[in-house]
Formats: C-alpha cells, structure tokens, sequence
C-alpha cells in the first residue's frame, strides 16, 4: 500500500515534470517557429524604412514616400513624392465627407481625396480615377491610365 502509493507519487510528478517540459518547448521553441507577422501599416502613418513596399489591411499595395520638400516619409498608395504630408491637414473625414474644425465642409479642391484615403475628390470622379481605383486596380496604374488616356 505505501509502495503503491509512492510509486503514483513518482508517477504524477514524472507526468508533470513531461507536462512542463512540454509546455516550454512549446512556448520557447528552438528557433523553428515562423516570426509573428508584422501587422500592416496604416495608410499616412510615417515609416522610417523609405522606399519599402507593403499591403494595408485591405489588400492594397503602399509605398514609404517621402513628402515632397521634408524629411518626412509616410506609407501612400503612389510611390510619391506626396505634395503634403497627409497628416498635417486641418479637417478631418469620414465616410460621408471632410469637414474643418468648425463643421463647415471642406471644398473638394481643398482635399487630397482618394491618395490619403479620403472620399473622392469631384476631381477623382470626373476624371474616371474613382471608379478605377475602386475597382481594385492599383493606384498608380490609375494614375497612368489617366496620363496616357486608356
């Protein structure tokens, strides 16, 4: 009975001393795991890795790009240079539209439109970049449709 006993003593702790090792194998690994994924950038947020490419949440290709005349590179759907740092606009927007600090809407020549992520522009509508940029093509295969008129 008392052998019996001690010998399920050493068995549980055998079992538990496996159960850990394990466990820590499997939280530490030995190097063979895959790196988390890095998780997408956000369209305008700044980047330090200039030039690089990369995917938003939503699919779409974005460039590190520098703002033209600065130091300041933000992730953008064109490989720049941007003509404004998009985040230094003074109105903000939604899905319905862009309006200032004071509730007023902001003129379409006013905004940057579809490039920061905005609603189109009159300017992105007439000129056709809106319905092609919203059918998935990329934004600079938009921009080149535009240019050569195809």
């Amino acid at each position: 009975m008392v052998r019996s006993g001690l010998m399920r003593t050493v068995g549980n702790i055998a079992v538990s001393v496996a159960g850990i090792l394990a466990m820590v194998g499997a939280t530490t690994g030995c190097g063979s795991a895959d790196p988390a994924p890095a998780q997408p950038p956000q369209l305008n947020a700044h980047c330090d890795d200039h030039g690089a490419t990369a995917r938003v949440s939503g699919g779409r290709t974005v460039y590190c790009a520098q703002v033209q005349g600065t130091g300041t590179y933000v992730w953008a759907y064109t490989r720049g240079p941007l003509a404004h740092d998009p985040n230094a606009r003074k109105y903000t927007c939604d899905d319905k539209g862009c309006t200032n600090p004071d509730g007023s809407t902001v003129p379409d020549y006013q905004r940057c439109g579809l490039l920061c992520g905005e609603p189109p522009t009159s300017g992105d509508v007439q000129s056709g970049f809106a319905d092609c940029f919203t059918a998935g093509t990329p934004f600079e295969e938009c921009e080149r449709r535009l240019q050569t008129g195809r």
